[in-house]
């Protein structure tokens, strides 16, 4: 198993990544190692439960994996905002060119992507990058518990206070979050790779955001490029953040795209809550993705 943290350049932000290739890796017949990029949801990061679980579940199925922290988040600098899907999706381009063009350090052969998972508003901008950068968008797409009607909030996400700042302010700091510098996590150190005063971050929703996050049209996956690829929806039956409607609307749209029906997997998890952050959670989802990649993997040539 080789493992690597390492820092891809964006726009206006370092993002920091993880990789995971098992020692059997998956390689293509041109003999690229094949990967998969991960994108975690609102205020996550690579740290979380659930994505420490999926790098080692692809491992296990012998496929390689890069997870990574969107600006604003975890130890990637800059900062990220409430309606920021595309500037998300444009994270997720910086991630896949780099992985192409200078792959994993430390890692022998060349990369090729071939699959994209997102959680929660990942799985959101990751479907906004296979839509804007279609040509990019590798053969695989697992939507795991992303929200489709983005105008939609939850119910009792803003108090009266945050509501009362936002008509009065045009903006509230929602919460705090992220951790403390460290000399393991880069801060602290001259010269090293993280940002000391940006671990740390408030988070404010503004007018503006709302109302860029209430617009954004997820009705685009209907021109996903799924006469070459195939697309696994994953919810859990008590997500009590995003309706199991949602994904069911996901489902539908990708169909209407897709060639043929087989194409396009929904699974609703039994008893899986949104964060998937207990184990038995974990285990039936990672039997979710490993009936599926069985069936779709020889399909790509893999």
């Amino acid at each position: 198993m080789h493992e690597a943290e390492f820092f891809v350049p964006s726009r206006d932000a370092r993002l920091f990544a993880r990789a995971v290739v098992p020692h059997n890796a998956r390689t293509t017949q041109s003999g690229e190692v094949a990967v998969f990029v991960l994108s975690h949801g609102l205020l996550d990061n690579i740290e979380s439960p659930v994505f420490a679980h999926l790098q080692q579940a692809l491992s296990r199925l012998a496929l390689a994996s890069v997870a990574f922290d969107f600006h604003g988040n975890g130890n990637s600098t800059g900062t990220t905002s409430y309606g920021n899907y595309y500037d998300e999706a444009d994270d997720i381009a910086h991630v896949v060119r780099h992985l192409r063009q200078r792959g994993i350090p430390g890692a022998a052969k060349p990369l090729r992507v071939i699959g994209l998972l997102g959680h929660s508003k990942g799985a959101s901008s990751m479907l906004l990058f296979a839509f804007k950068y279609t040509h990019m968008c590798p053969p695989l797409i697992i939507n795991l518990s992303g929200r489709f009607w983005l105008a939609r909030e939850i119910t009792m996400r803003w108090t009266d206070e945050n509501q009362r700042q936002l008509r009065e302010t045009g903006r509230f700091l929602w919460r705090r979050y992220g951790r403390k510098p460290t000399k393991s996590n880069g801060g602290g150190i001259e010269g090293g790779e993280g940002d000391a005063k940006q671990l740390v971050r408030e988070y404010w929703i503004s007018l503006d955001d709302m109302k860029v996050r209430a617009t954004t049209d997820m009705s685009v996956v209907q021109a996903l490029p799924l006469h070459r690829c195939f697309a696994l929806n994953i919810s859990g039956s008590r997500d009590q953040i995003v309706p199991d409607d949602d994904v069911w609307e996901y489902d539908r749209l990708m169909r209407l795209a897709a060639p043929s029906s087989d194409r396009v997997v929904t699974r609703i998890v039994p008893g899986a809550a949104h964060f998937w952050n207990k184990p038995r959670e974990l285990e039936a989802l990672e039997r979710t993705l490993r009936r599926w990649l069985v069936d779709v993997l020889p399909r790509v040539g893999l």
